[in-house]
């Protein structure tokens, strides 16, 4: 990444390693790294976890980066050649929406009154 990107392509990997210090605190040797192997590495993933990004080919973990996500909004991303695919945090609802409830109260009270006629 101390050079300058000389194609498009290598315009895009730079950005998109450069949005990686968006969710991680990452050095700058540790960015050329991540460009470097992406760069190398076409099939290549460099996933990004809670407390770690790890470079990933062919299933194997090749080498990792000890680093916590810092932003809360996001429970990991993946970085490849192709793409940066950012994993949404995700918070599973606690209860079931009551909104049905009352429209079904609702009716039975309709049905009731209908009826008592």
């Amino acid at each position: 990444m101390n050079k300058e990107p000389e194609t498009y392509e290598e315009l895009i990997r730079k950005k998109r390693c450069i949005d990686l210090t968006k969710h991680y605190n990452l050095t700058a040797d540790e960015l050329e790294l991540i460009y470097n192997f992406i760069e190398k590495n076409p099939d290549g993933v460099v996933h990004g976890g809670e407390d770690n990004i790890s470079f990933i080919y062919n299933n194997q973990v090749l080498h990792v980066i000890n680093t916590p996500c810092i932003d809360a909004s996001i429970d990991g991303l993946d970085l490849t050649g192709a793409s940066l695919i950012i994993i949404p945090h995700y918070v599973a609802s606690s209860g079931s929406s009551s909104g049905g409830s009352s429209s079904n109260n609702n009716n039975n009270n309709n049905n009731n009154n209908n009826n008592n006629r």
